[in-house]
């Protein structure tokens, strides 16, 4: 049988799975519009230097994204986490929360989104089998208009007032604590909050009234620095930078300038999200730089909105600079090395289960995605089929990568963007990683690797050494492709079955740089016609010359010439 790989790591007694998962949820819905967040955040950064028509135009621009336009792309790819077309019935729905709020509604996008994924998974799954055939477009259609029209009534009546009591009555706690003079424990609420997209409402709610009223007879207020501080950000931001894997950096050095000269701080919530350890370090950070501005005795004389570092610095009386900058330093700091010591803990977890020191045979294939509903039990139902062709008793079953038991005798099939995820919770289990879960032929290699035994070592990296070659290119000309698209497809058949895996495509000869790690395909009639690069050539009679093909993907290179 298919052994898994297995290593020696100890189970994490404090890890919070159910929070981990709604956490890399929440961050799921929030990470991919991250792009979003920071072209907003330059607008807000462009207003305060401009004037004149220029500068409403981008005001307007700035009220635009930030009360409809990410709200609806939150809502939308929260909906599309659990079922593919749910994202656009989540888009409809919010809009219904969108109508009388003054408030930006990303939270309330962020409840909307994964409710409308939930009922359209239930709906495709209980009652689309039972609609006859051929009229299952025109329900799903249908279906997704009334599903889309309900709920965006409901958002209006119903949910997003709702989301607005609760807010509410966050904000009257935290006014109670500061009219107590318990500031060090607001920050206990306020940073997890502000994470929760509230930022807006303690800060315009609460903080900056009450600030107002304290400006009046003493001046200055601290209350103008609690909740705008950029300390908690801008640490946690530089541990991603520092220490977390490659695919994040240049999201959190982009994040990291916005947060601090633009002072959007919603740049840095998705990265909080992605772990809940990271709230202790925002938490921390917060209520170690509202003790540094107490010690100091300091204030602004007026809000700094947004929070960046250049306005509060702007609104902070020069004999209180010292301590108000002192005060955000101690925070990052905190901020950093509490983010540091996470960061670094999932990266050593992660190199760790790399380490192949046992292996046992498979009893269970699992299929996990992001929401565990909709892709992966797709995917699971087309691995059964393909083993009860293929005579193999193994159990399938799908779930959401958050609920993954870690089993040395589990095959874990994944999707390539969760395989971090999948180390960590599962780091016994013999991992493939696949880029569709529709993907017939990725189950096929598996399949047939079960059949004959062999150990999956993802899916196989050692594929394309017969071919010393990065690309295949098959070249045309003046527009006309249609004989190398159909090239393309018949050459990478021929690859797949015999377990070869090289880049193919084609390219216009008019565009082409010559590269001599590629080979050049074209026919003999084209290389006639034309100035051929020099490079290495395969010259065919015609594009769909099977019997070079294969000599060449068996190692035989005697058909290949250089020009």
């Amino acid at each position: 049988m298919i052994k898994p790989k297995r290593s020696y790591v100890q189970e994490d007694l404090f890890e919070l799975p159910k929070i981990r998962r709604v956490g890399h949820y929440l961050s799921g819905m929030i990470m991919p519009n991250v792009s979003v967040f920071i072209t907003w955040g330059i607008i807000t950064t462009l207003i305060q230097y401009l004037q004149g028509p220029l500068q409403n135009s981008f005001l307007e621009m700035d009220h635009l994204m930030i009360q409809f336009l990410l709200p609806v792309l939150i809502a939308y790819t929260g909906g599309r986490l659990i079922e593919n077309r749910a994202g656009v019935v989540a888009a409809i729905a919010v809009i219904g929360m969108l109508v009388e709020s003054e408030d930006p509604q990303i939270l309330g996008a962020m409840v909307i989104g994964p409710l409308i994924g939930w009922n359209v998974f239930l709906f495709d799954k209980y009652l689309l089998p039972k609609v006859k055939a051929g009229y299952e477009m025109l329900v799903r259609n249908f279906s997704a208009g009334i599903i889309g029209m309900l709920f965006g009534y409901l958002s209006l009546v119903f949910i997003g007032p709702f989301i607005a009591g609760v807010t509410q009555q966050i904000s009257l706690l935290v006014g109670w604590l500061i009219q107590r003079n318990l500031l060090l424990l607001t920050n206990i609420f306020i940073e997890p909050l502000k994470v929760l997209f509230l930022n807006n409402t303690l800060n315009h709610g609460i903080l900056t009234p009450l600030g107002i009223e304290q400006t009046e007879t003493a001046g200055t207020s601290l209350l103008f620095l609690i909740e705008t501080n950029p300390g908690p950000g801008l640490g946690v931001l530089l541990a991603f930078i520092l220490f977390s894997r490659k695919e994040l950096k240049a999201s959190a050095s982009g994040a990291f300038m916005i947060h601090l000269i633009g002072g959007i701080h919603e740049i840095y919530f998705p990265f909080v999200l992605l772990n809940p350890r990271l709230f202790a370090a925002v938490i921390f950070s917060g209520m170690s730089g509202t003790l540094i501005f107490e010690l100091f005795q300091v204030g602004l004389i007026a809000p700094a909105s947004p929070g960046s570092i250049l306005t509060i610095l702007a609104n902070t009386p020069q004999e209180m600079l010292l301590g108000v900058a002192s005060g955000i330093a101690g925070s990052t700091l905190v901020s950093f090395l509490i983010a540091a010591l996470v960061i670094r803990k999932d990266q050593t977890k992660k190199e760790i289960s790399e380490k192949v020191t046992k292996v046992t045979e498979i009893r269970k294939i699992l299929f996990a995605c992001d929401a565990g509903m909709g892709s992966s039990a797709m995917g699971a139902s087309l691995m059964r089929q393909q083993l009860e062709t293929s005579g193999i008793s193994i159990p399938v079953d799908y779930t959401s990568i958050y609920h993954v038991n870690d089993d040395p005798h589990l095959l874990l099939i994944t999707q390539n963007e969760l395989k971090h995820l999948a180390e960590i919770q599962a780091p016994h289990a013999q991992l493939v990683t696949i880029g569709n879960f529709l993907d017939q032929e990725e189950y096929m290699k598996v399949v047939a690797l079960l059949t004959d035994e062999q150990e999956i070592k993802g899916i196989p990296e050692a594929l394309g050494e017969t071919l010393p070659y990065q690309k295949v290119v098959f070249l045309y000309a003046d527009g006309v492709r249609g004989s190398q698209t159909m090239a393309v497809q018949a050459f990478r058949n021929l690859a797949e079955k015999q377990n070869i895996r090289v880049d193919i495509e084609k390219q216009p000869l008019e565009q082409l740089i010559a590269d001599q790690s590629n080979l050049y395909v074209v026919t003999e009639d084209f290389a006639a016609e034309n100035n051929l690069p020099k490079a290495p050539l395969l010259i065919v009679e015609h594009l769909i010359a099977t019997n070079k093909y294969e000599k060449l993907l068996r190692g035989d290179l005697s058909d290949v010439s250089n020009s």
